[in-house]
């Protein structure tokens, strides 16, 4: 495996923080309206099937679409900035969306929604239905979100840095 340069890693994790940031307040802010109809909700369901909103059953969904939605603008906007910072040969950097980025941004988003889905099924077994107010769902929301886009921001422009 090609490890990216320092002053490339430099940006491509001051980017991915920004964007992590930022979408874990407009997700957090989001997940409290709403879930602040209700006096507590459930982070956690022991069941697939059940109809009640939880904080994990936003939370892997939104984990997934964030990662796919910001993988997509990740990969368009990073290209454009990699190349005038001359980050790597133009040979890696133009490569075609289809298939490469779709590959990528998919196997991320997929690996992102996996470990939220996991951590929600690990919870659950092992700590049992765990009751939250709205404002801690709100704020659990927002982690979650916040790591997915900071995830998805960092593999993907990392990814776009290695050849195949």
């Amino acid at each position: 495996m090609v490890s990216v340069s320092h002053q490339a890693n430099h940006y491509i994790q001051k980017d991915a923080m920004l964007s992590g940031v930022i979408n874990a307040v407009i997700n957090g802010v989001i997940g409290w309206f709403m879930f602040r109809g209700k006096d507590v909700l459930p982070l956690t369901v022991d069941t697939i099937s059940a109809h009640e909103k939880t904080v994990f059953s936003t939370g892997v969904m939104t984990a997934f679409l964030l990662s796919v939605i910001l993988g997509i603008i990740a990969f368009f906007n990073f290209g454009k900035k990699a190349k005038s910072l001359q980050l790597a040969s133009p040979d890696l950097l133009n490569r075609p969306f289809f298939f490469f980025g779709v590959r990528t941004v998919l196997f991320y988003s997929l690996f992102a929604f996996g470990t939220a889905a996991l951590v929600a099924l690990f919870l659950q077994k092992f700590a049992g239905p765990i009751l939250v107010t709205p404002v801690v769902g709100g704020i659990l929301l927002g982690l979650i979100a916040g790591i997915a886009a900071w995830f998805i921001n960092a593999a993907v422009m990392k990814a776009m840095l290695r050849p195949e």
